[in-house]
């Protein structure tokens, strides 16, 4: 119970006293027949618990009183509602007041604290008295009333609980009643009218919600969920592989690994054969047998995949609690929006509360069964921030149980991608560092439960419901709890068509009222006088500002714009326009423009004001034309792209137009190799190397620029990363081992072929490649059987053919050779890995902790990749320029080159995504600012952008809408 909520209260007309509790800011609640004699508007006095007793008695006037007020006052409808009008009065700081339904048979402990009789002190004080005892919804259950039995502490006789008619009745953090009077069976037993019966007299609800109170009703009490509610986490039914995928990756594939190695450790053994070639063909044969056994099944034992949604709740909940920072414009106050349950005629969820709000959003999905909810509203509604506030609630009860709440968009889902394929890819790229079979066993054992967000951007506005209407039928097919948002109308047209989820409750989210707006608009500003004085124009009835400011979008919008004293005098302008469709535009549309330059405003931790908002404006408008809706947006067939509504900085060619940007990284990989070819070229020529071998070897690197070229016109390219912490770990030491181990058995083969110094050099450098680009790059959860089985052969071919073209001249053309091998090896073996692994939906939980990447992370961790692979590549190019006799050259010399050859592999070959940013960056050619990632990094502390995962998006669908709109 809340001290500070409980008020005095003395009724002049009446000359009597009683008891009240305060409901909202400035709504007391009380019994009826204590304002005996005072009429709806009439005044009486209030005065707030001091224990210091420095309180004064405040006017309050009667806003509500039940209809059949008068001497036959029914039990039932003894109450009333006082508003407290002192205009020095502020209410105490604390949660809103939480309202409960008593339900089931057993005893409920409960509180009370009144201001009766037995507490005199003098003819105009009381003392307060408790009433502390149980709630017992057996006794008098024909009357509808709730009766208190009052068993600890003092119990004064009957006429010493005067003055405690009114009194709150607590049952843990619920207002379940208020003190009517004492019955005569007993001694400290007391009526109490209970809030649901009030909540049924006309007028009570529609008052409090007038005052900014929301009567929700959360059930108190009751037996213990029965088996009928289910388990809190029950396994999820996923797609099988089909058997013919396990013969051929347990057994064929595996014997037909195994046979290659036999094969050519025949063919290519030396005769006769050798103690060393014995034991080592013993070893292959070793490796190759361990490729045909049927892999171990990975830990799947609770505990292990319970750490693993342990380590993926603390992600996530750090991870919403920035993003609802961030909805909430870098504030932590939000707006207590009620919702209503809307019946949807058949297969709904059981147990569904007919209201709610964010406070109660938690305890309203755990009393659902299932626990599937679908959220509707308007535009700007709240439905992605309630969503938020649904998963921010859950995580942060230390009591919480249940399956984990991962919220995604939804605007990205291709449709024809069966639901745990996509949502697993995606929870595994944003909480779980890739880590796919993690997810996959997580969405299946029931340890997850999806919050998809923005059910309606699937399709454009006006498109029709094709992407839509097929999630859903996907989403039919999903067994386990589920929460989904969708704008109301579009939901509306999609169940009206037959596409609706079943065994669903669905709620739609209320227009703000004036009176809460008022307060948040107040409560979040920082010099609230201007905004006290403009409350009332603000939110008169019939004006296009309070219609506008019922949408928490809007509001939020406003409070930004309020902090700057332009932005006030702007939103003062705004007063006093009629309510009209025109009117409306007029407000959203000048709330719109003052969003800018309020962000752009000079904040006094830093020295300089950064951005004008003339080019902040500008360039965002570039950006959004590269969205679905812009001029710039691209085509949906033919190019690969998936469809997303956000900035991903790996993949903003567009914005540059569709091949501008992709063809000047093109020019900047070639930018990147050009000087290797000439300085190697170069060094050929001083040892007299050229026209042979040196062409040869410059031939011979010539697929690499190539390739790389290729791969930097690709529309979506997949960022490089390297997780160096890993090598503090055994992971990554089992992992360099195993790639030391390929490499001996690699070096077998080709000791008979190009001899002994050119097999340890290829075994060296592809074990050092391989191995330590295992452990640092590759998932835990990859099938290491499939990645060896495949990228083994590969390494070894390449190897194969650079030992026939360039052999003969030397031995440290194989360590070339065995780092290219190893780096071949490595990709297209571990694209078969994951695909193996994906498919068998096993794998060990990922040992790192999961990551929520930020939008920056793929450019950073692939500038990272390409810095790792250029220093090495630098390296080893200096070393052999400076101690290889056929290569040595001038310091100098060898020095420059071997930075070009670092240049070339790190950001010419690796960095793929560094190199597509360039290309964007000089593609527009000044019409985005140099530093567009420190840019995009500003919007997003400013509240211009939001972040999911690495995609920015911009703050709303109606800034986005403007922004697209052409300037005038």
């Amino acid at each position: 119970m809340d001290e500070a909520r409980v008020v005095e209260i003395w009724n002049p007309a009446g000359r009597r006293t009683g008891s009240g509790y305060l409901l909202g800011d400035d709504v007391v609640l009380t019994s009826c027949h204590v304002l005996e004699g005072t009429r709806a508007g009439s005044g009486a006095e209030v005065r707030r618990l001091d224990p210091l007793g420095r309180t004064e008695w405040v006017p309050a006037e009667v806003v509500w009183l039940p209809a059949e007020a008068g001497p036959a006052l029914p039990d039932l409808a003894d109450a009333a509602l006082l508003r407290i009008t002192e205009q020095t009065w502020r209410p105490p700081p604390g949660p809103p007041v939480r309202f409960g339904r008593v339900i089931g048979r057993d005893r409920i402990p409960c509180l009370g604290l009144g201001f009766p009789d037995a507490a005199r002190r003098s003819p105009h004080e009381r003392d307060t008295m408790p009433v502390r005892g149980h709630v017992d919804p057996l006794h008098g259950m024909k009357s509808g009333m709730i009766t208190v039995h009052v068993d600890t502490g003092v119990v004064p006789g009957r006429a010493g609980w005067r003055g405690s008619s009114g009194t709150a009745v607590l049952c843990g953090p619920h207002l379940v009643a208020v003190v009517r009077a004492e019955k005569p069976v007993a001694p400290g037993v007391l009526d109490a009218v209970p809030v649901t019966a009030l909540a049924e007299l006309p007028g009570f609800r529609q008052t409090l919600e007038t005052y900014g109170v929301h009567l929700v009703l959360e059930d108190v009490g009751g037996p213990a969920p029965d088996a009928a509610a289910g388990p809190a986490r029950a396994a999820i039914g996923m797609p099988s592989q089909p058997w013919q995928h396990r013969i051929r990756e347990d057994v064929v594939l595996p014997a037909m690994g195994g046979a290659v190695t036999v094969l050519l450790l025949v063919g290519l053994g030396p005769r006769p054969v050798a103690a060393v070639w014995t034991i080592g063909s013993l070893f292959a044969g070793v490796m190759a047998a361990w490729t045909i056994v049927r892999r171990r099944a990975p830990d799947r034992t609770g505990a292990g995949w319970d750490a693993a949604a342990g380590r993926l709740a603390q992600a996530v909940r750090g991870e919403v609690a920035r993003r609802r920072r961030q909805l909430l414009g870098g504030d932590k106050k939000a707006i207590n929006v009620a919702f209503t349950t809307v019946p949807q005629g058949g297969r709904d969820a059981e147990r569904a509360w007919p209201r709610g709000d964010f406070a109660s959003i938690a305890d309203y999905l755990e009393a659902l069964v299932p626990r599937r909810l679908v959220i509707t509203g308007g535009p700007g509604a709240g439905k992605t921030l309630l969503a938020h506030e649904l998963v921010h609630r859950l995580l942060g009860d230390q009591t919480y149980g249940g399956p984990v709440p991962v919220p995604l968009g939804l605007s990205d889902w291709d449709t024809s991608v069966p639901f745990p394929d996509w949502f697993t890819a995606r929870m595994a790229r944003d909480y779980l560092d890739g880590s796919d079979s993690t997810a996959w066993e997580l969405l299946g054992t029931g340890r997850i439960m999806p919050v998809l967000d923005g059910l309606d951007e699937l399709d454009p506005p006006g498109g029709g419901q094709s992407r839509a209407a097929a999630a859903l039928e996907r989403l039919q097919t999903f067994e386990g709890p589920l929460v989904l948002t969708c704008r109301a109308a579009e939901h509306e047209r999609l169940s009206r068509a037959g596409h609706r989820l079943p065994d669903c409750a669905t709620v739609r989210i209320e227009r703000v009222g004036a009176a809460d707006g008022a307060r948040y608009l107040v409560d979040r500003a920082m010099n609230q006088a201007p905004l006290r004085a403009l409350e009332a124009e603000l939110f008169a009835p019939g004006t296009a500002t309070a219609a506008e400011l019922s949408s928490p979008w809007m509001l939020t919008l406003a409070s930004l714009v309020s902090r700057s004293e332009p932005g006030v005098e702007r939103l003062g302008s705004l007063t006093g326009i009629p309510d009209s469709g025109e009117g409306r535009q007029r407000v959203r549309d000048a709330l719109l423009e003052e969003l800018i330059p309020t962000a752009c405003a000079p904040d006094p931790a830093e020295r300089r004001r950064r951005y004008e908002p003339q080019a902040v404006s500008r360039w965002l408008r570039l950006l959004a034309a590269s969205l679905p809706g812009g001029s710039r947006a691209p085509a949906e067939a033919g190019d690969g792209a998936p469809r997303s509504g956000g900035l991903e900085i790996h993949t903003l060619w567009p914005v540059a137009g569709p091949r501008a940007a992709r063809y000047a990284a093109i020019a900047i990989t070639l930018a990147c190799w050009l000087p290797a070819l000439v300085l190697l070229a170069l060094c050929f020529d001083r040892r007299n190397q050229l026209p042979l071998p040196g062409l040869v070897l410059l031939l011979l690197l010539t697929p690499a620029p190539l390739a790389s070229a290729w791969q930097a016109r690709a529309p979506f390219a997949q960022p490089r990363r390297m997780m160096f912490r890993r090598l503090r770990g055994r992971f990554a030491r089992v992992r360099v081992v195993l790639g030391a181990v390929t490499g001996g058995v690699l070096m077998l083969p080709l000791i008979p072929l190009f001899g002994q110094g050119f097999a340890l050099g290829a075994g060296g450098g592809f074990a050092f490649v391989f191995g330590f680009g295992l452990a640092l790059s590759v998932r835990a959860d990859v099938d290491r059987d499939r990645l060896l089985l495949v990228g083994a052969p590969t390494a070894l071919a390449v190897t194969v053919v650079s030992g026939l073209a360039a052999g003969g001249l030397g031995d440290f053309v194989g360590v070339l050779a065995g780092c290219g091998a190893g780096a071949i090896g490595l990709v297209v073996g571990v694209q078969a890995g994951l695909r193996a692994a994906r498919r068998r939906g096993g794998g060990e939980p990922d040992p790192d902790e999961p990551g929520v990447p930020t939008p920056l992370s793929p450019l950073r961790n692939d500038t990272m990749a390409g810095l790792a692979a250029g220093a090495m590549m630098t390296g080893l190019t200096l070393y052999a320029l400076l101690f290889v006799d056929w290569l040595r050259v001038s310091w100098p010399l060898a020095a420059v080159t071997a930075v070009a050859c670092g240049l070339a592999a790190g950001p010419g070959f690796v960095a793929i995504t560094g190199r597509q940013y360039l290309g964007v960056l000089a593609a527009t050619r000044g019409r985005l600012p140099w530093r567009l990632a420190g840019f995009l990094g500003w919007c997003h502390d400013r509240g211009l952008l939001r972040s999911a995962g690495t995609v920015y998006q911009l703050r709303h669908d109606e800034l986005l809408e403007w922004l697209q709109r052409p300037e005038p």
